[in-house]
């Protein structure tokens, strides 16, 4: 009889203590400050086709890159140039086409941008976005057409 009551005592025991550990443990969170999660979303890449109109064919692609950064800076500051960080991935001097890589925050201004390209080395250029593309793939299919 002794035995069945110690081991009664410890299940009592046992049961006392993890109702405690669970009720402060709950207290604990409660006194916690919830800071709401931004849920940020993965800076995905935006490809915009274009087309350069131009009477010349050697265009270094280096400096339409710097004119486009330029442009943009001047158009919209530091600020959106550092945020949109557009860069000319592929350039065909034959077919005068290229992809600009940018952000999905910054291709808006990177659009805006383009018209005020005006020249490349002393060279009348202009700059035609034909269209905006999320995947690199689709941007030179449509750069082939």
């Amino acid at each position: 009889m002794e035995m069945l009551q110690l081991i009664i005592d410890i299940l009592l025991i046992v049961w006392l203590v993890t109702l405690t550990y669970l009720s402060f443990r709950r207290k604990s969170e409660e006194l916690k400050p919830k800071v709401p999660r931004l849920t940020l979303r993965k800076n995905k890449k935006r490809y915009i086709v274009f087309k350069v109109l131009s009477d010349h064919d050697d265009i270094n692609v280096q400096d339409m890159e710097k004119q486009i950064r330029m442009a943009l800076q001047e158009l919209l500051g530091k600020v959106w140039l550092d945020i949109s960080n557009p860069r000319v991935v592929i350039y065909d001097p034959g077919r005068m086409s290229g992809i600009i890589s940018t952000n999905r925050l910054g291709y808006k201004a990177v659009l805006a941008a383009l018209p005020f390209v005006k020249s490349v080395e002393d060279k009348e250029i202009l700059l035609v976005p034909v269209r905006t593309t999320g995947s690199l793939k689709k941007a030179k299919h449509l750069m082939r057409q």
